[in-house]
Parts: structure tokens; sequence; C-alpha cells
């Protein structure tokens, strides 16, 4: 790769992190175009080639989609909480039950201790409970905040909205316009890269989909099994807490195990809740790099490796981010941008 070519690709790379970290709504309505791109190609060739009438068909069947799917999964959630909060008094009584008999047992058990110990124990105490309340503040500033971002996650979607038809409708022009930029030679070499990672993008959202079918799957068989009450909401509860960075299906399961094993004492919910998680994460280990090396174009073992080097550095973020990379990497050196010779 020649000093220009880097410079280019460097002045390309900052320019798409300025516009992610600046532009996330128009960017989704982009990746949401391009991913529209075939339903739309479709419609063309039912309408003779009228991509106006094209765009609006898919236009409107993708928000017919996502309306009814948010619809469904806000009323869903909204039964739910109700249901909730009419149990929640008799859950907020046994709670204080078990934590009135802790009282109680503790403080027998007190007057056996020395005082030193005693007075740590108090200290620890008072901590766990200034920590108990800081928790309690930060948790409402956080759904405060969350309230209070409604109006401007409002503006962001229909700004979004309003991008994704332009983007659609615009589409082949901008992608043109934009190969114009290029000489005849470096526009196939563009051409190329742009049809790889474009494969590769929905390759990696059919995986994702794929591996988050998977996991409902097995988190619903689970909980029937279990015989838990609202298994299919909790089952889909599940599947977003996975899908969101950091968390994880260990950060829904695990604290539901503990609160079963000790506060109402249900080992089989417990015991069943932890076996549930080992094998959800399991069979998608298992899965995974195969999945991921099908869907982005790349080989299972680079895909495992891109894995773990991007989770050793990035944490759950860099399972994302390696693959990423990987894809980048063999769309330029296809494309012939990158070329690497060892000679002695």
């Amino acid at each position: 790769m020649t000093v220009k070519n880097l410079i280019l690709l460097l002045v390309l790379l900052a320019g798409i992190v300025i516009f992610v970290f600046y532009s996330i709504p128009l960017l989704l309505a982009l990746l949401t175009a391009i991913m529209l791109e075939p339903v739309v190609k479709l419609f063309m060739r039912l309408f003779k080639g009228r991509r106006l009438l094209a765009v609006t068909a898919s236009f409107i069947l993708f928000l017919t989609g996502f309306g009814l799917f948010s619809y469904w999964l806000t009323t869903t959630l909204v039964i739910q909480v109700i249901e909730f909060i009419t149990v929640l008094p008799s859950y907020s009584v046994h709670l204080f039950e078990v934590a009135e008999n802790t009282f109680y047992e503790m403080e027998n058990f007190y007057a056996t201790l020395p005082p030193e110990v005693v007075r740590t124990l108090e200290e620890g105490l008072v901590g766990l409970k200034d920590y108990g309340v800081e928790t309690a503040k930060n948790l409402t500033s956080s759904i405060l905040g969350l309230i209070t971002a409604i109006p401007g996650l409002l503006i962001y979607f229909i700004i979004y909205v309003v991008a994704l038809f332009l983007f659609s409708l615009d589409l082949p022009r901008l992608y043109a316009e934009f190969l114009n930029l290029f000489t005849t030679a470096a526009r196939e070499k563009v051409e190329l890269v742009f049809s790889q990672l474009s494969r590769a993008t929905v390759g990696f959202f059919r995986a994702q989909i794929i591996l988050s079918f998977v996991t409902y799957l097995l988190a619903l068989v689970g909980l029937m099994i279990l015989d838990v009450e609202y298994a299919v909401i909790l089952a889909l509860l599940i599947v977003i807490v996975d899908i969101l960075p950091i968390l994880g299906t260990g950060s829904f399961l695990v604290p539901w195990a503990a609160y079963a094993f000790f506060i109402n004492n249900d080992d089989r919910l417990a015991f069943g809740l932890l076996i549930m998680f080992g094998v959800i994460t399991i069979v998608r280990r298992i899965i995974e790099p195969k999945i991921l090396g099908s869907s982005l174009g790349i080989s299972a073992l680079a895909a495992l490796v891109s894995l773990y080097i991007g989770f050793q550095f990035l944490g759950f973020i860099g399972l994302i981010v390696g693959p990423a990379i990987v894809i980048i990497y063999e769309a330029l050196r296809s494309a012939g941008f990158i070329k690497i010779k060892i000679d002695f």
C-alpha cells in the first residue's frame, strides 16, 4: 500500500468515525435503506421500474411491520407491568418477612460475638446501606434521564424516518456519485469492497437474528420446562438483554436464580435457571463462530479468533469490532488495496 493510499484510507476512516459519532440517526437510516434495497428492487420489477412507487411501497411495508412489532411489544410489556404491580405487594410482604427473620437471627448471633467484630459488622452494614441508597439514587436518576430523553428520541426517530425515505429514493444516485470520485481502475476495486462489505453487513444482521432466535427458543423451552409464568415475554426479555452490550443472559438469569434460591427457597427453579444459562452459553459459543463465519464470508477459524481477540481487548463490544476488522481487511485485500508479500 502506497503512502497516498494509506493517507486516503486514514482520512476515510476518520470521516466514518466522525459521521458515526455525530450522525447516528442518519447512519441508521442509511444502513436500513441499504438493507431494504433488495425489497425495493423486487417492487421495482412489479411496478415496471418506477422507483418512487417501489420505495414508497417498501417504506410503508417497513413502517407497518415496525409499528406492529412495537405495538405488540409495548402492549405486552404494559400488561406484564400492570400484572407485576398487582402482585408486587405480596412480594414486598414476603421480602419484609425474610428481612425480619434475618434481623432476629442476626441479633441473637451478635450477642455471642466480641465487641470488635460487632463494630466491624456494623460498619460494613452501614457501608452496604450507603451503597444501596446511592444505587437507588443512580437508578432513579437514570429513569428520570430516560423519561426526559423521550422528546429527543422522538426527534431522532422523525429524522430517521424521513432520512430513510430520502436515502432509499436517492440511493442509486448517491452510489453513482460516490463512485465518480475514483478513477476507472480504482472504481472497480471500490465496487468490490462495497459489494463485500454490503454482503457482510447483511450477513452480520442475519447471523444475529439466527443467534437471537436460537437463544429465544432455548430460553422459552427452558422456562416452559421450569413451569415459569409469562415464559414468552420473559424469553423475549432474555434475548433483549443478551443483545445489549456488556450485559448478556447471565446478567438476567443469575440474579433471578439467586433470588429464587435465597428469597423464595425454590431450589428447583434456581438450579434450573443456572442450567439453562449454561446450556444457552455453551450452545451459543459452539454455533456462533460457524454462523458468523458462513454469514460474513470468513472462515469459522477467523471468526473464532476475531471474536476471542476482540473480546480480550474491548470486552463485549470487541465481539462486534473483531469480526468487522477481519471483514474490512479481507475486502481491502481482495480489492488489491492491501498487498503483503514477504521476501528474504
